[in-house]
């Protein structure tokens, strides 16, 4: 049975093989092909290749190219830091008051 029999299955309340695998392997995955997290991060193609890496070795039935919400935060103005092998950090919130809908500082996406 392939990932997606067994899904459609499962969602069929069928008979499966086994349970889907949709594990999220972030930090797993970017040491499993020897690679900071700052790189699985803030590089695409890392992060790809991690997960791409997973479903290969472990037999994940799901492709998932995510990282989290630091990423998207981060292009959209936030000042992140991302250590070279750790957990992103936001330096200071994007926005001021989190009722106040309006960013901190005059931002843009494209620098």
């Amino acid at each position: 049975m392939n990932s997606y029999e067994r899904l459609t299955r499962r969602l069929r309340n069928q008979p499966v093989d086994r349970p889907p695998n949709f594990d999220i392997f972030m930090t797993f995955a970017a040491h499993y092909i020897r690679q900071p997290l700052a790189r699985y991060y803030q590089d695409y193609r890392v992060l790809v290749d991690a997960n791409l890496a997973m479903v290969e070795y472990f037999k994940v039935d799901l492709l998932q190219a995510i990282s989290d919400p630091y990423r998207e935060a981060h292009d959209f103005g936030a000042k992140i830091i991302f250590p070279e092998d750790g957990l992103p950090v936001c330096e200071e919130p994007l926005l001021e008051d989190p009722a106040n809908k309006n960013v901190t500082k005059s931002r843009s996406i494209h620098g």
